[in-house]
C-alpha cells in the first residue's frame, strides 16, 4: 500500500486538478473503501493472496492523492486566520489516530482479522460522509498567474518535511531497539513511542490556543530543539532519552503545520492539491528511508543519520531566507511592478515581511 502510494499520489492528483476538491477527494474516499472491503472479502474467504494484494494496491493507489484534496479543502471550509488552529486540530487528530488505532486493529483481529479491515475501512470513510460540500472549482482567471507546482522553495519544504519524518519514524520503528538497549523487554518500547506522542499532542494543542504562523527564527528554533532531543536520545541515558523524545514530538507538529503554510502559499490554487500529495509522498519517504536504515545498520546510525538531515534541512532553510530576501530587495530597488499583480508572489512577499 505504500509503494503504491508514492506511485500514485501524483498521477491521480493531476486527475482532479480542474475538479471540485471537495467532490473529488469523496470520490476518491469511496475507491479506497470499496478497495478495503475488497480486502476484508478477499481474507474472510480465503481467496488467492494476489487478489487480496491487488485490493491494497488499489487501496493505496489513492492515499497520497486524497491526503492532498483534503488538505487543499480546507482552503475552501476555513477562514484563512482560522488556518493553523484548524491544521493543529488536524494533528492533534492524526497523533491520536496514531495511538488508538493499532489498539482497534489488534482488538478487533483477535477476534476476526477481515472484521478489523472492515471496521478501518468504515472508519476511514467517515471524512467523506462528514464532509460539507463547497463551491471550491479554481477560477478561470486563475490561469493568468499560473506557476509551476515545482520550484526551488517547493522543494525546499518538501525536503525538510522528509528530514522531519525521518526523524519521528527513526524513534517509533526503533523504539524497540532503543528499550532492548537499555536491558529492558520490547514491549518497553511503547515508552519512546508513548512520550512522543503525547509531547506531540500538547504540541498540537498548543499551536491551536496560538494560532499563529512562525517567523524564520522559531522555525530555526524549533529544528534545533528537534536536533538536540536527537541528540539526548544517543546519551545512552534513559531519561535523557525521554527527554529527547519529548522535544522532538512537542516541536513535530509546528513545522508539520509550517510546511503546509508554506507550500499553500507557494503554488497557484490549482496546483495545491498535487503540492500537498507530494508533501504526502515526502513524509512516507522519509519513514521508509528510517525504515530501511534501521534493518540494514542500527538504531544508532539511524538516529544519527536524522541528525545529519535535519542539520542541512536548517542550513538550507536559513541560506533560502538570506537569497530570498536579497533579490526582494533587489526587486524593490530596481522597481520591479510586474511582482504586485500575481497574488500568489504577493502574498509570498507579505509572509517575507512578517517573518522579519
Amino acid at each position: 500500500m505504500t509503494t503504491a502510494q508514492l506511485v500514485g499520489a501524483l498521477p491521480i492528483a493531476r486527475l482532479g486538478r480542474s475538479a471540485n476538491s471537495i467532490a473529488f477527494f469523496k470520490a476518491l474516499i469511496f475507491i479506497r473503501t470499496a478497495a478495503l472491503f475488497a480486502c476484508a472479502t478477499a481474507c474472510g474467504v480465503g481467496a488467492p493472496y494476489a487478489v487480496f494484494i491487488a485490493a491494497a494496491v488499489a487501496a493505496g493507489l489513492v492515499q497520497g492523492a486524497a491526503f492532498g484534496y483534503l488538505r487543499d479543502s480546507a482552503n475552501y471550509l476555513v477562514v484563512q486566520s482560522q488556518m493553523t488552529r484548524a491544521l493543529a486540530l488536524a494533528a492533534f487528530a492524526s497523533d491520536l489516530t496514531f495511538l488508538v488505532t493499532p489498539i482497534l486493529a489488534a482488538s478487533l483481529g483477535s477476534v476476526s482479522a477481515s472484521f478489523s479491515i472492515a471496521a478501518i475501512a468504515i472508519l476511514g470513510a467517515v471524512p467523506a460522509m462528514i464532509l460539507p460540500s463547497a463551491r471550491c472549482n479554481v477560477e478561470p482567471q486563475a490561469a493568468e498567474t499560473r506557476t509551476k507546482s515545482v520550484t526551488p522553495e517547493v522543494l525546499l519544504w518538501l525536503g525538510c518535511a522528509c528530514a522531519s519524518s525521518a526523524a519521528i519514524s527513526g524513534i517509533e520503528v526503533g523504539a524497540v531497539s532503543l528499550a532492548m538497549g537499555f536491558n529492558l523487554q520490547a514491549g518497553y518500547g511503547a515508552i519512546f513511542t508513548g512520550s512522543l506522542c503525547a509531547a506531540s499532542l500538547v504540541g498540537s494543542m498548543g499551536n491551536g490556543l496560538l494560532n499563529k504562523a512562525y517567523s524564520k527564527q522559531q522555525v530555526a528554533a524549533m529544528f534545533l530543539s528537534i536536533i538536540i532531543g536527537m541528540a539526548l536520545i544517543l546519551q545512552n541515558s534513559f531519561g535523557l532519552s525521554i527527554l529527547g523524545c519529548a522535544l522532538v514530538g512537542i516541536c513535530a507538529p509546528s513545522l508539520g503545520i509550517h510546511y503546509s503554510l508554506q507550500l499553500n502559499r507557494l503554488v497557484t490554487p490549482e496546483m495545491r492539491a498535487e503540492v500537498f500529495s507530494a508533501l504526502k509522498i515526502s513524509t512516507s519517504f522519509g519513514t521508509i528511508l528510517a525504515s530501511a536504515t534501521l534493518g540494514s545498520t542500527s538504531v544508532t546510525l539511524t538516529l544519527t543519520a536524522s541528525i545529519w538531515m535535519l542539520a542541512c534541512a536548517l542550513v538550507a532553510i536559513l541560506s533560502k531566507d538570506f537569497i530570498i530576501g536579497r533579490r526582494l530587495t533587489e526587486t524593490r530597488l530596481s522597481g520591479g511592478a510586474g511582482l504586485a499583480t500575481a497574488p500568489a508572489l504577493t502574498a509570498g512577499r507579505r509572509s517575507e515581511r512578517n517573518d522579519r
